[in-house]
């Protein structure tokens, strides 16, 4: 199973600001479609676990996924 590139997720999660991203968007920034798998995406998919270490969680609203700190 090919791995997103994460180096352009990780420097807006530096960031410490919400933001969000299409389809297009993660494309663009990770070389792959985001997952497919809802479940999979929000809970175990590898942006999920990246997001989760720098204190964000994934919420995805039709098919665009918003970063969000957790408190």
């Amino acid at each position: 199973m090919p791995v997103p590139k994460l180096g352009k997720i990780i420097e807006l999660l530096e960031s410490g600001e919400p933001f969000s991203l299409t389809d297009s968007q993660y494309k663009r920034k990770t070389g792959l479609n985001i997952p497919k798998n809802n479940t999979y995406l929000v809970k175990s998919s590898a942006v999920a676990r990246k997001a989760k270490e720098y204190g964000y969680k994934l919420v995805l609203q039709e098919r665009q996924i918003s970063f969000e700190k957790e408190i």
